[in-house]
Parts: structure tokens; C-alpha cells; sequence
């Protein structure tokens, strides 16, 4: 029975401890890169989280968050129980999937349609018509129609 002999001495966590210490000063370099998306992560996705309670305060942008009165569930339990509520979430879906429907294929199937184009003045044409209100303002970009089409200078 010579496996069976009982060692004491240090206490049962300290070398995991020890491990954990020595891994990370030999890697040090790995947890430095790890340490910039983590703070990103922190930044961006959990302090925004804060202003979650707007949804169970009464707000008033006066008082700001703190001074605002909590309701807790009031909001929620007013919006299920409204009147119109299975009409607005009738609506939500269908503007989600006709979102969807216009914003997935429809550009890929333009994409290959305007690459299969011969005339590349028009090509050139309709690729400026088409992506330069994401570029402009919309205000712009309806002035700028409405000049071009005008009977008398356009």
C-alpha cells in the first residue's frame, strides 16, 4: 500500500492559484490582445445597458434617471393590454419580414443585373442614382430632383 501515504502541508487551492499566476505572466502578451475586446465589449454593450430603466421609470428628463419615479412593470403591462396591441404587433412582423424581403434579395438581384449591363454610361448612370442616397441627404437629394426635372431650367 505504498499509493496510499497522505501529504501535508499547503492548503488545497494554492497551487491552482500558482498555476492561474504563472500562465498568465508567460502569456502575458495573449491576455493584453484579449484585454482590448473586452473593454470594447464593456463599453459598448454593458454601460449602455444603464439606460435600460427607462422602461420601468416614469421618466422625466428633467429629473433624470435617478429622480424619476420607478413604475416598474406599468409600461409593459399597458402596452399587452391595450386595445390595439395585436394590431401593432400584426404590423411589427409584417414590416419586419417585407423589411427583410426588400433588403436581402432585391439589391443581390440588382447587383447582378446592373453587372450584366453592356452600356456603361447608363451602367455608370443608374449605379449613381441608386447609391447616392446613402452618400446625401435626402433633403438633397430630392432638391436635386426636383431641379433636374423642373420644366423650366431642368
Amino acid at each position: 500500500m505504498k499509493g496510499n501515504t497522505l501529504t501535508v502541508g499547503k492548503p488545497a487551492g494554492t497551487d491552482k492559484g500558482r498555476l492561474l499566476k504563472k500562465r498568465i505572466k508567460d502569456n502575458w502578451q495573449l491576455y493584453a490582445m484579449l484585454l482590448v475586446p473586452v473593454v470594447l465589449t464593456i463599453i459598448y454593450k454593458y454601460i449602455p445597458m444603464y439606460g435600460i430603466q427607462i422602461a420601468f421609470r416614469d421618466y422625466k428628463a428633467s429629473k433624470g434617471f435617478m429622480g424619476s419615479e420607478w413604475v416598474g412593470f406599468e409600461w409593459f403591462t399597458r402596452f399587452f393590454t391595450a386595445p390595439t396591441f395585436w394590431r401593432m404587433m400584426k404590423n411589427t412582423i409584417l414590416l419586419s419580414l417585407f423589411s427583410l424581403l426588400w433588403s436581402f434579395p432585391i439589391p443581390i438581384i440588382l447587383a447582378l443585373m446592373l453587372n450584366q449591363m453592356r452600356f456603361q454610361k447608363f451602367k455608370r448612370m443608374t449605379q449613381t442614382v441608386l447609391y447616392a442616397p446613402h452618400f446625401i441627404s435626402t433633403m438633397v437629394i430630392c432638391g436635386m430632383i426636383r431641379i433636374f426635372l423642373s420644366p423650366s431650367g431642368g
